[in-house]
Formats: C-alpha cells, sequence, structure tokens
C-alpha cells in the first residue's frame, strides 16, 4: 500500500511545489544504492512536510518507504488533525509506524527490524521533533540501535531552507552518501558518526 500511495501523493506535492516552494536536490542519486535493499535513511527535520518533498527526487519511487513517527505533538495544529482522525489515516496511507515513549527501545525497534527484513527502506528523524532553529539537535539512539542490531546501511539527509527574495520557500535536499557500519558497533559511535555527518552536510 506503501508503494502506491507514492505514486498518487506526487500530483499533489508538485502542485505545492510548484506555487509554494522551490525545492532543490543535492546529489539526487543518492537514493539509487539502496533501491531493493533493507536499509535507513536519517535526516533533520525542519518541518512537517519534509517526508513528502522528497517525492519530488523521482528515484524515491524505487523505494519501499516506511516512516517511524509519534503520536504527540507540540503544534496545537497538529494535535487537532491527530484528534479529528487526518493524522492517523495519512499515517496508515504512509507506512507509518509508531513509537511509545516508555515502551523501551528493544520493544519500540521490534516493527522496523520486521519491516527492514522485508528489504524495505525506513525514515527516521533523529532529533526526535521537528526543529527550525537551523542548529541540529542531539541525536536520539534509535536509529543508531536499529543500524548496529541489523546491519543496516544508512543514506543521511539533510534540509535547508535557503534564504531568498521571492513568494516560494527554497529549500534545499542533500542526499548524502551510505554509510556502512559493522555488525554490533557501540550504538552511541554510530550515532555519533550519523551526527557529524549531518551537521557537516549541512554547514
Amino acid at each position: 500500500m506503501n508503494r502506491i500511495s507514492q505514486y498518487l501523493v506526487y500530483p499533489i506535492v508538485r502542485f505545492f511545489n510548484i506555487f509554494f516552494f522551490d525545492v532543490e536536490f543535492k546529489n539526487p542519486e543518492g537514493f539509487k544504492p539502496i533501491i531493493g535493499k533493507p536499509a535507513l535513511i536519517i535526516a533533520n527535520h525542519i518541518s512537517y512536510y519534509d517526508s513528502f518533498l522528497l517525492r519530488l527526487n523521482h528515484y524515491s519511487v524505487g523505494l519501499s518507504l516506511y516512516f517511524m513517527g509519534a503520536k504527540k505533538f507540540k503544534s496545537p495544529y497538529m494535535r487537532f488533525m491527530w484528534i479529528t482522525g487526518i493524522v492517523p489515516v495519512v499515517y496508515k496511507l504512509f507506512g507509518v509506524f509508531l513509537v511509545y515513549p516508555g515502551l523501551g527501545i528493544e520493544k519500540n525497534l521490534e516493527m522496523p527490524r520486521r519491516i527492514l527484513s522485508k528489504n524495505n527502506q525506513i525514515f527516521i528523524f533523529p532529533e526526535g521533533s521537528v526543529n527550525k532553529t537551523g542548529i541540529l539537535k542531539p541525536f536520539k539512539l534509535g536509529s543508531a540501535t536499529l543500524s548496529s542490531m541489523t546491519s543496516a546501511p544508512v543514506l543521511p539527509v539533510s534540509y535547508r531552507e535557503v534564504c531568498e527574495s521571492g513568494k516560494r520557500r527554497k529549500i534545499m535536499i542533500t542526499l548524502g552518501e551510505v554509510m556502512n557500519f559493522t555488525p554490533g558497533m557501540n550504538p552511541e559511535e554510530i550515532n555519533k558518526q550519523l551526527e557529524d555527518r549531518v551537521r557537516q552536510m549541512l554547514s
């Protein structure tokens, strides 16, 4: 279902891109090495539309993407969208699985491990929430632990809003190079390398 939804959402995202956004990809072929393979995609998180803008990269249609999400939001608007059932429907359509605070990292990673075992890709925002400050927040350990457990390679991505005149918001999305880690490697060391790489991509 999530593969079908990726095709269906493209016209909608394209419409918003034409009128509201000016999206540019750096290293647009960055998705090619992970197509058809289990992999993690991690990125900084500047807005609630970050994951949708990826659809503008035509290589993304070759991916079978699932997203790690939460059901608690700081934004009153997003809380309203959750209560009214809009967010849960979007989550279902686009392959979002939930993590639950207090459940523990082992239990929360059971679902993504099953997803990866079927050669799918998982998108995670390690900062944990939207961050519009322009300063990268410390990464949570979930993606690093998942990579250590599964040996899944990690593709780092960065989002940066470029300040330019004009009505449309210019967003630069940089796809990095795939990072591979030794099975069982210390998640904290993996986390540090991932955080450093995204920070370098943003600079």
